[in-house]
């Protein structure tokens, strides 16, 4: 499929989503109105596929992020009309203010690489950047209980508008194109060689940042918030101020981020180790994208107990709906698990294959994945099970992440030494 093919079919969708999510939102409760919400999401997902098709290559990182970001936008923007229906305006703010964050950041890294690439105007490329950080502003805001209404997104609006109209006419318009053809023979396998040894460590940068990134995200909104107020029975008071439910929702935010990076670091590790084994690399990704589902899933019970306490006075107490969507939360997060731990397994697995992993982080890794396991299946076996085997194996997970860390600096610096090495050659040779 051609540039222009791709840029108008994104046009299309971009103006369909548009005009199917206004209607569906004016209809919300009815069937027509729930119809159009999910068809918007259906498109919306659309989108970042198109999207990650051609930027894929070129810019693999604003491909990636921009894919997961509209995956997160749709899935929330649906969830919203469930939840309306069963909780109320509250909870489906919530998931709609979550989602317009989400396509707001996903989006900025988006408008740099059009403007890179030149597939659109220079200005139309700046305008867009602009408005989505206006439209996460705006949605930051509300989230944290600041009522701005549709001021700060309607720059974001109309550019969503004149975008999908100029693709809709021209499509992509790349201003160069690459040059065809590469060099064969000896120099064409070193430099392949020398591309593989770039793209292992710029993914084990991108897993391990991200796995440092949602460690310290989940450690906050879980033990911080979420943790505390289960700690109380239901009709007790929590010691946790949560005033407006500000720090439930923040406690969601920061959730729905860690679902983001999941699904980022699963395919980091699978390009990291698609050398070792592609088909077994490929599953472990898999397995925990399908781990990121159920645990999207889990956090709208989180999203529906932030409704419910926004929609209820200001107290410091938990009332027992809230207290039910909070175990909700941690039981469906609990089935996920299994595959969470199957995915360290598979992991576990290709770094023993692997030439580049130690021995021991490999056994590490894999005692983390069956510690997950252990617990999860024995949490379904029985209700009364009082162990917490990953509460110690967790450490697999630690070591996997400064081990990335540490391998992708070390092959950056590697890089760039020779490249410095063999710069300075021809200088001392000149010289001699």
């Amino acid at each position: 499929m051609s540039l222009r093919v791709t840029g108008r079919l994104v046009g299309t969708f971009v103006l369909l989503a548009f005009v199917c999510y206004g209607i569906g939102s004016a209809l919300a409760g009815q069937f027509a109105g729930t119809t159009l919400v999910v068809l918007n999401s259906v498109m919306v997902a659309a989108i970042g596929v198109l999207v990650f098709r051609a930027l894929r290559r070129p810019h693999p990182a604003s491909a990636w992020t921009y894919l997961v970001a509209r995956g997160a936008e749709a899935f929330l923007l649906t969830a919203g009309i469930v939840l309306l229906d069963r909780f109320g305006a509250g909870a489906a703010d919530v998931a709609y203010q979550v989602a317009m964050l989400s396509l707001a950041l996903g989006s900025l890294p988006f408008c740099l690489a059009l403007r890179r690439r030149r597939w659109v105007p220079g200005w139309l490329a700046i305008w867009g950047f602009g408005g989505y950080a206006l439209l996460a502003t705006g949605a930051a805001a509300e989230l944290m209980g600041a009522e701005v209404g549709l001021v700060l997104a309607i720059p974001g609006g109309l550019f969503e508008i004149v975008f999908g109209l100029l693709l809709l006419v021209r499509g992509f318009a790349p201003a160069t194109v690459a040059h065809p053809g590469a060099p064969l023979g000896g120099a064409a396998s070193a430099e392949t060689d020398a591309d593989r040894d770039s793209r292992a460590s710029r993914a084990a940068l991108a897993a391990g940042l991200g796995l440092l990134l949602m460690s310290a995200l989940a450690g906050l909104a879980n033990f911080g918030v979420v943790e505390r107020m289960v700690s109380t029975d239901a009709a007790g008071t929590t010691t946790l101020a949560l005033s407006h439910g500000q720090a439930l929702v923040l406690a969601v935010v920061a959730l729905c981020a860690v679902v983001c990076l999941d699904v980022l670091v699963a395919w980091a590790l699978r390009a990291f180790f698609a050398d070792t084994h592609r088909t077994v690399a490929l599953l472990s990704a898999w397995c925990r994208t399908g781990y990121a589902v159920v645990f999207a899933v889990a956090i709208t019970h989180l999203i529906a107990a932030a409704g419910l306490r926004r929609d209820a006075p200001a107290t410091d107490r938990i009332s027992p709906s809230v207290y039910a969507q909070i175990s909700d939360f941690q039981e469906v997060w609990s089935l996920g698990l299994v595959l969470f731990g199957v995915h360290l397994l598979l992991v576990g697995w290709l770094a023993w294959r692997s030439p580049s992993a130690p021995t021991w982080v490999a056994v590490l890794v894999a005692i983390a994945g069956a510690g997950y396991l252990a617990d999860s299946i024995g949490a379904l076996v029985s209700a009364a099970y009082p162990i917490e085997v990953a509460a110690v194996t967790f450490a697999g997970e630690v070591v996997l992440m400064g081990w990335l860390l540490l391998f992708g600096a070390r092959s950056r610096s590697h890089r760039r030494s020779g490249v410095d090495g063999a710069g300075a050659r021809p200088a001392q040779l000149e010289a001699a």
